[in-house]
């Protein structure tokens, strides 16, 4: 009865805090966690890599590619056309620049 107290006292608290924590910006992460997340550096991402985002091929990869470095978000959209709102919006999540 006691352990069984104690367990749940302890799953509370971790989920208590992980409700507490702040929601992390991944393009603002240091490059380990960026990985762990399954974020893809636009910066320094292959073909191969690039192509595992949604909604981006061969075509998309090579632009992103001819167009580097990107600062930021804005600086990513403003160069790469082929990427419009709908497509931005599937990837967004996945993308860090540093």
């Amino acid at each position: 009865m006691k352990t069984a107290l104690t367990l749940a006292m302890v799953a509370a608290l971790a989920v208590t805090a992980l409700a507490a924590t702040p929601k992390a910006n991944p393009t603002q992460l240091p490059t380990p966690v960026v990985q762990a997340m399954n974020m893809v550096n636009v910066n320094t991402a292959t073909v191969a890599q690039l192509e595992t985002l949604p909604g981006i091929g061969p075509k998309t990869a090579a632009e992103i590619i001819k167009n580097r470095p990107y600062k930021n978000a804005a600086d990513f959209r403003a160069k790469v056309k082929r990427i419009g709102n709908a497509e931005w919006a599937k990837i967004e999540k996945r993308v860090s620049f540093k």
